[in-house]
This record gives C-alpha cells, sequence and structure tokens, in this order.
C-alpha cells in the first residue's frame, strides 16, 4: 500500500508540473517569428533615383517627393556644381544640395567628372571616384555610400573600386522619364516587383528638359500619385536605406528563448553598425492576444495588418522581450 501511495504522489506531482509548465509556456511560435524583408512589412522597395544633379531636382523632384512623404536619391558630378548659379544654370548649387541633404534627400557618388569608368585607367578612374566623395563632404558633410556608375557602365575592377567602404552600388534601374517610360510600362514595373518581391531602382535626369526628359512632365506626378496609391504593399526608400535594411537583414540571426509565458529574441550580427545601423522590422503572426514587444527595457509600437504583427527593432541592441496580452 506504501508503494501505491508514493507511486500516486509522484504521478500526482509530475502532473502538477506538466501543468504549471504548460501554463507558463508561451503560446507564440517562435517558429513563425522573423526579420522581414523590407521595412514595415512591405512587399517590395522602391528607390527614386536622379542622375547629375539637375537644377530640376531641386525646383521639381524634390518638393514633389517631400508632398508624399518620400526622399530620393540624387547622384552628383561635383565638377558641374558650383557656388554661383549663373555659372550653370542648369545645375544645382552646393547651396541647394546642402538643403536638400537636410531635408532628408540622399545626395550621393556619381564620379567628378562623368566619364566612363571602364575606359579610364585605374589611377584615373580611382580619382574621380575619391575626389567626388572628398567633395561632397567637405561642401555637405556627408560620406557617400553608395555610388551611380556614369553611363550605367561598369566591369567587375570598377565595382570593386566604387565599393571601397559603401554599401551599394545601382546596377540595374529602369526608366522613369521621357519616350522610354510610358505609364503602363511604369505600372508593370511596380506590380513585377510586388509579385517578385524585389528592390528597384528608378533613374531618370530632368524633367523639362535633358535627352530623357518627359514628353508631359505631368506624367512625372502622375506616376508618383500612383505609386503613392501602392504604398501599402510598396516602400519608397533611398537607395541608402534600403541597401543598408537589405543587408542587415540578411546579416542578422536572432536566437530565442522562452521565459515563463515570454519570448525572449537574441539579435546578433557582425556588421558595421556605422555603416548599417538602423532599424529592422520583426514579423510573427497577429492573434486575438495582443502583442507586446520591448526591447533595452523600451516599448516597441506594434502594429497588425493581414493577421501578422510588425514591430521596429535595433538588430545592434540587446534582447527583446515578446508577448501575448489581452485586447
Amino acid at each position: 500500500i506504501r508503494k501505491i501511495i508514493i507511486a500516486m504522489k509522484k504521478f500526482i506531482l509530475s502532473t502538477a508540473a506538466d501543468v504549471m509548465a504548460m501554463s507558463c509556456a508561451s503560446d507564440i511560435d517562435m517558429n513563425d517569428i522573423k526579420i522581414s524583408s523590407y521595412k514595415d512589412g512591405k512587399d517590395c522597395a522602391v528607390s527614386l533615383t536622379f542622375d547629375d544633379g539637375m537644377k530640376e531636382h531641386y525646383t521639381i523632384v524634390a518638393p514633389e517627393l517631400e508632398k508624399r512623404g518620400w526622399r530620393g536619391t540624387f547622384w552628383l558630378c561635383c565638377a558641374w556644381i558650383h557656388d554661383d548659379p549663373q555659372t550653370d544654370t542648369t545645375h544645382i548649387t552646393w547651396q541647394e544640395a546642402v538643403e536638400m541633404a537636410r531635408n532628408g534627400h540622399e545626395m550621393s557618388n556619381h564620379s567628378w567628372s562623368h566619364p566612363n569608368l571602364t575606359q579610364l585607367p585605374a589611377e584615373e578612374a580611382l580619382k574621380e571616384i575619391r575626389l567626388n566623395d572628398e567633395a561632397i563632404e567637405k561642401h555637405i558633410g556627408i560620406k557617400p555610400l553608395t555610388f551611380c556608375f556614369p553611363y550605367n557602365s561598369y566591369n567587375d575592377e570598377a565595382v570593386a573600386m566604387a565599393m571601397e567602404g559603401r554599401i551599394g552600388a545601382r546596377l540595374k534601374e529602369f526608366w522613369l522619364g521621357g519616350q522610354h517610360s510610358p505609364m503602363d510600362y511604369l505600372h508593370k514595373q511596380i506590380e513585377d516587383a510586388i509579385a517578385a518581391g524585389s528592390w528597384i531602382a528608378g533613374m531618370t535626369h530632368g524633367i523639362n528638359y535633358g535627352y530623357d526628359c518627359y514628353e508631359d512632365p505631368s506624367e512625372f506626378t502622375a506616376f508618383l500619385d500612383y505609386l503613392k496609391s501602392m504604398e501599402d504593399k510598396v516602400w519608397v526608400g533611398t537607395f541608402r536605406e534600403v541597401a543598408a535594411y537589405t543587408k542587415a537583414a540578411a546579416g542578422t540571426t536572432l536566437s530565442f528563448k522562452e521565459r515563463g509565458r515570454k519570448v525572449i529574441i537574441e539579435p546578433s550580427t557582425d556588421l558595421d553598425p556605422e555603416l548599417y545601423g538602423g532599424l529592422l522590422t520583426m514579423e510573427m503572426p497577429c492573434t486575438d492576444m495582443g502583442i507586446q514587444a520591448q526591447q533595452d527595457k523600451k516599448d516597441l509600437a506594434v502594429t497588425c495588418k493581414d493577421g501578422k504583427a510588425y514591430f521596429s527593432f535595433d538588430p545592434f541592441g540587446g534582447e527583446i522581450t515578446v508577448s501575448q496580452q489581452p485586447l
């Protein structure tokens, strides 16, 4: 009888421990937690880029982007930029370039004088790149971390030179302007990017003048309006922003553990925070219970869309605590 009583006590204790463990375990499936491919869980990313530092980039393009809450990437050839607007009325001044940068636009490197880098000796090509870097950093105070090849011409040697100390270079683009981009073509670029989950970069020069300008400049703003209507699926970010995000997302690993009914997520990356510092987006199922997230003891804003919860986190920060709370 004593043996039976002892066995029953062990069974009861074991069962109670199992029940307690079940009640303390998290209902969150860690297999369903991941880093979103793009910011805020968008389906794709689009960077709007503009070559050569044209005056219309300051007078037309930047204001139109800002109206819609966006920022663009403007590739500068600094040999064409002057302090005196009368010296060259077709390109921006340094003062205008500084103003655009302060407003959040990316001002980046397109070489000093726009030669075909693949046709230059290596020393001259490198000089074109570095001289432009120095000018942008001197006048604007920002080191360019991206690059755009003049004439879209590059080879392995040119890419290796241009990518030193940078996070990305525009190697592929779609036309934004002129006869190259009727509206159905532009719509298809966006639709295809959404379907493929890809990052694409649009390119043009002038709006009213230049070889790839618009026959009807209103088509430029019409495309921006169309893109704005797709913003629930499309992340419109500068080339630098998207390049940094996608590299950081691919280069960050997550480890998981449970602590009671909470899931602890620890991000880890070997990337340089000076180059790739910025927030990433975490995604997980959004159930009937609300999701609460904290990192470094600070609450993270959580949004739910289409059955998924999203929140931004710092991949270079500390552990993230995720729990479910009654709505």
